[in-house]
């Protein structure tokens, strides 16, 4: 193989684990024997995240009815196309696809296989990294001064948080210019982890998220419970606005729901962690159906609550509608924080790799002995998502994008798109693979509008780093 394939070969995003404790197993050979337990254990951190917090916010949008239907049906379409992606893990050779892109290649072809994966894990890992900018602004500006919890929504512009709260006052100005200072303040944490050059040997971050989320998840579902009615009463109408602001806001509330659902994009790695021969399939599926029993019991206790008590006011993070007891929340927003610090490098490491493996390919490997290639590279790629943060801090909008554009291809549409390829099904099973394709390739497609004129919005009436 020539140097320049070679080069060609190392940007490619298969070349990079998006779960770096389960990268390190990768390295070992095949064989080392995990449990279905461990997969239990990943597939949990890998699918429950912040997502969960907007789920309140994405029912608000919804209302009761559409807010189940959609939650549920994300769910068991999720599952299943969990399922079907374990199933073409292994070929009948024993040949184990390992990683999501090298399945794509196999069933696609070389090249179609690295554009209709590579390309959307690219734009997922760094569409994550500004949506996590965001929330970790805001949740430490919420753990710093409470009192900007209820002017998140205004200072972004939200229509049913303005209708609520009246017009926006001198503490929603103040709070404008804290969320820009506090997502500063995360990014220079994050210039700091980013110069770690093998991050993925600090093998507690899928422990740390885990424990994180689990924490502030439960939190958010007993405080929502336990919190007192909202003096205004509780509406469960849809959020307020007229017909065209409803019609895009439900659209964007269905990639809120999409986005989370991402853990399949490492799905592939983790039962890459089961031995094998025998057959990895009976544990991996053993792993899959208890783990989805944990997301179900988080999702939907989490979704229901927040929107029960606070109705269509809900924050886009429902964690900022929850205002006491005031130490529970502060310690929920900073468990957030540590979630999302150790979470944005799980994300941010393959770009990094991706980047500087392309660096290497132009200017040789010289280049890679240089630390100011690393520390430009990484520093640039830090600030650059930072302030793009700054300049879009709309949590539920970033969620609805980066799920509609994202996470709807790689956990809906291209399981099924492999599996008529690979198995060629016949009657029922050809026509639900059919029905998933096009059900969540239209609604994904119509979240990603709803999401970018939601974006628009927000931003023109946005004062940037006022």
């Amino acid at each position: 193989m020539s140097k320049r394939a070679r080069g060609e070969e190392d940007v490619h995003l298969n070349q990079q684990p998006l779960s770096f404790e389960i990268g390190e197993r990768q390295s070992k050979p095949v064989g080392h024997g995990a449990s279905w337990g461990q997969v239990l254990g990943h597939t949990v951190t890998a699918v429950v995240g912040v997502g969960i917090l907007g789920l309140p916010y994405a029912f608000s949008c919804l209302g009761w009815i559409g807010g189940l239907l959609a939650l549920t049906i994300a769910t068991v379409a999720s599952l299943y196309t969990s399922c079907l992606l374990a199933s073409m893990h292994e070929d009948k050779d024993g040949h184990r696809h390992n990683r999501y892109e090298e399945l794509g290649k196999a069933v696609l072809g070389e090249r179609a296989g690295f554009w209709a994966v590579a390309t959307t894990q690219f734009i997922l890992l760094v569409g994550l990294m500004v949506t996590y900018m965001v929330t970790a602004g805001q949740s430490l500006q919420a753990a710093s001064n409470p009192n900007c919890n209820d002017h998140t929504m205004q200072a972004a512009g939200d229509e049913g948080s303005i209708a609520a709260a009246g017009e926006p006052d001198a503490g929603t100005v103040g709070c404008r210019s804290h969320l820009t200072a506090w997502i500063a303040v995360f990014a220079v944490l994050q210039l700091g982890l980013s110069q770690i050059p093998k991050f993925e040997n600090l093998w507690w971050i899928s422990i740390l998220g885990a424990i994180m989320s689990a924490c502030y998840a439960t939190i958010a579902f007993v405080a929502s419970v336990l919190h007192e009615e909202p003096e205004t009463g509780v509406s469960y109408s849809i959020r307020p606005g007229n017909l065209t602001d409803q019609v895009f806001g439900a659209l964007n509330a269905l990639g809120t729901i999409m986005f989370a659902f991402g853990g399949h994009a490492i799905l592939l790695e983790i039962q890459a962690t089961l031995r094998s021969p025998p057959s990895t399939l009976r544990p991996m599926m053993f792993g899959l159906f208890t783990a989805y029993a944990v997301i179900i019991v988080a999702y939907f206790p989490v979704a229901c609550a927040g929107y029960a008590r606070f109705g269509n006011s809900v924050n886009p993070d429902v964690l900022l509608s929850v205002q006491r007891p005031a130490w529970l929340i502060k310690a929920a927003n900073l468990m957030v924080c540590i979630h999302i610090g150790a979470a944005y490098q799980v994300f941010a490491q393959p770009v990094f790799k991706i980047l500087e493996d392309w660096v290497k390919q132009r200017f040789g490997r010289a280049a890679d002995k240089l630390v100011a290639v690393r520390l430009i590279i990484r520093s640039s790629s830090v600030i650059i998502t930072a302030g793009v943060a700054m300049l879009l801090p709309f949590f539920s909008d970033l969620m609805g994008l980066i799920g509609a554009i994202a996470f709807t291809p790689i956990t809906f549409v291209l399981p099924s798109l492999f599996w008529l390829k690979v198995k060629q099904p016949v009657g029922l099973e050809r026509f639900l693979q059919y029905a998933i394709i096009a059900f969540f390739g239209t609604f994904g497609s119509l979240a990603a509008i709803g999401a970018t004129r939601q974006l628009a919005i927000h931003s023109s009436e946005y004062t940037w780093f006022s």
